[in-house]
């Protein structure tokens, strides 16, 4: 049984699923906030520069790096990325205060993270959701998850589906929510039953994307989010799920992979979920945000969804994504860069055989086609 703390944002629960993770598999689990006030001043501040708020986390830091020396953990997992507040000698000094394996899981673009870049080299291993980053930075690509809320939901309710897409997210970034807003509404347009959650972290910044954007007038936003629970029940009885990624973001979503755990169609307008082995034309649907929903073709709704192996569903698992910080079973190897993404289809490659820079190479339990027992 290992020691850990688990350092992260509370928003969404995501640092408590997987603290929560840590304590299945038997390990005994501490979890902290990766800053020191989750309030609206100093988030604010914090994203124009974190040196306005750097008396404040300066105290901090000298609170967690006694939380770190007294307890000696045996590993310090670090989870998020831009809420990253702490600098180089604060970091510095929470590792000298104990032999703790220091691990830090990123579900943000690394340029985006003001002040982790600069402490990279304190951290033994840094995981990345971003095959990008992982290229031009030398980082460990491990996508994020699913949990179990997704896991075992009927591939059709006996009283039937009540939507045929939903769109359940976060929509203060603007790109993104002008790709799922259009996609949501040219799928109505086509008479398509779709269930809309566009989420605002707060009714300030609602008026002020009002004041600036007129595509954000007239839209209902939610200030409330809701649990994976309540989201799982949704995608129950969903078809499929709408999904866009942040401007500049190639990393699969949490979104995305929640959809892959509920065994539910993925419409998306990140292209590079072609080169993922979960990838099937039947089960997604790549569009170009600027053609809204005309990528789609009419049978990807009235077909059935495809069932992949097992194997592929558990590397994207939560307990999968907990064993890889803990540098426990087999490293994440369900990505490989096609060639061409435009003419790439797994499905049309004969199984455990992939496509890269134009040369034909051998990829051993690729998962990318299912059995044909299953097809």
């Amino acid at each position: 049984m290992a020691s850990i703390l688990v350092m992260g944002p509370s928003f969404f629960g995501y640092r408590d699923m997987v603290a929560a993770e840590f304590k299945r598999m038997g390990h005994a689990v501490n979890t902290i906030n990766d800053r020191p006030s989750e309030s609206v001043m100093f988030k604010s501040l914090g994203r124009i520069s974190y040196r306005l708020v750097d008396s404040e986390i300066a105290a901090y830091a000298k609170k967690v790096e006694e939380i770190i020396a007294e307890s000696q953990f045996d590993f310090v997992v670090y989870l998020s990325g831009m809420s990253f507040c702490f600098t180089f000698s604060q970091l510095e000094s929470m590792r000298r205060a104990s032999e703790a394996h220091f691990v830090a899981g990123l579900w943000d673009a690394f340029d985006n993270c003001q002040r982790l870049g600069a402490c990279r080299s304190l951290f033994d291993d840094v995981y990345s959701f971003e095959p990008r980053d992982c290229e031009k930075y030398g980082l460990k690509l491990r996508p994020l998850f699913y949990s179990g809320s997704y896991m075992n939901l009927p591939l059709e309710p006996l009283d039937g589906f009540k939507w045929d897409a939903c769109f359940i997210g976060s929509v203060h970034q603007r790109s993104k929510f002008h790709s799922v807003h259009a996609t949501c509404n040219a799928l109505k347009e086509r008479g398509l039953r779709v269930f809309e959650w566009y989420y605002m972290p707060s009714k300030s910044i609602e008026t002020l994307r009002k004041a600036e954007d007129p595509e954000y007038r007239g839209v209902e936003f939610k200030h409330e989010t809701l649990t994976p629970a309540q989201v799982a029940d949704v995608y129950a009885y969903s078809r499929a799920v709408v999904d866009s990624p942040q401007a500049g973001q190639s990393g699969l979503t949490i979104r995305t992979l929640e959809t892959l755990g509920a065994h539910r169609k993925l419409i998306t307008a990140n292209a590079d979920v072609y080169n993922y082995n979960f990838y099937r034309s039947e089960n997604v649907a790549v569009i170009d945000s600027r053609e809204k929903s005309q990528g789609i073709m009419d049978d990807f709704f009235s077909h059935s969804y495809s069932e992949l192996p097992k194997d592929v569903y558990e590397s994207y698992s939560l307990h999968s994504f907990a064993e890889t910080m803990l540098g426990m079973g087999e490293p994440f190897s369900g990505y490989r860069k096609a060639s061409n993404v435009d003419d790439f289809d797994p499905c049309d490659i004969p199984r455990g055989v992939f496509v890269e820079d134009g040369l034909t190479a051998s990829l051993v339990d690729c998962g990318l086609c299912a059995p044909a027992g299953v097809r």
